[in-house]
């Protein structure tokens, strides 16, 4: 499988996931990201804590997580109902943030924050509920934040790189506040 076909597939699966679950009813403030796939060596530590552990499809994660892919690891993962990341190989980011909320059938609060210290995430945020949605990855050089869309942030040798596969993408410089 070429990189295009595996990208395309993923994109697929990212889609339906994110769009699956994010019509899934949930009433609480504070959420936990749920990982749909793992492929390779995917690790995770729970928050406040240096030990790793294996990172497993179905496992529930709790903000203040970090998750590290090696070099043949990737994972994808619901950060909240409507929205879902794809972790790159030799990737480490944190969950810095993640609530969602709804009234009766209305989404009244979706967001994720995730710092991004190394390697690369595609996140795709459900586009239909932009004025609510606060979805941002972080990085040491700044945020991209996004509001309904696809897209991918890379941090290579402490550089950050944004590309926008569809919909819009703010981007700011500055060291974010964890």
């Amino acid at each position: 499988m070429n990189r295009t076909t595996r990208s395309s597939s993923l994109c697929a699966a990212v889609c339906a996931l994110a769009f699956i679950m994010g019509s899934a009813a949930a009433s609480a403030a504070t959420v936990q990201a749920k990982v749909d796939a793992v492929t390779g060596v995917v690790e995770f530590a729970k928050p406040g804590s240096a030990a790793y552990s294996p990172l497993k499809v179905g496992q529930m994660l709790d903000v203040g997580s970090t998750i590290r892919t090696g070099s043949d690891g990737s994972a994808v993962i619901t950060t909240t109902p409507g929205s879902a990341i794809q972790l790159g190989h030799s990737s480490n980011l944190k969950l810095n943030a993640l609530a969602f909320a709804k009234s009766g059938d209305t989404v009244t609060q979706r967001e994720a924050h995730i710092q991004l210290n190394t390697g690369v995430v595609s996140a795709l945020i459900d586009p239909s509920t932009p004025k609510v949605t606060d979805f941002q990855v972080q990085t040491p050089e700044g945020a991209a934040a996004a509001r309904g869309t696809f897209y991918a942030v890379v941090v290579s040798n402490g550089k950050t790189y944004v590309s926008v596969n569809q919909g819009k993408v703010g981007a700011k410089a500055g060291v974010p506040n964890p």
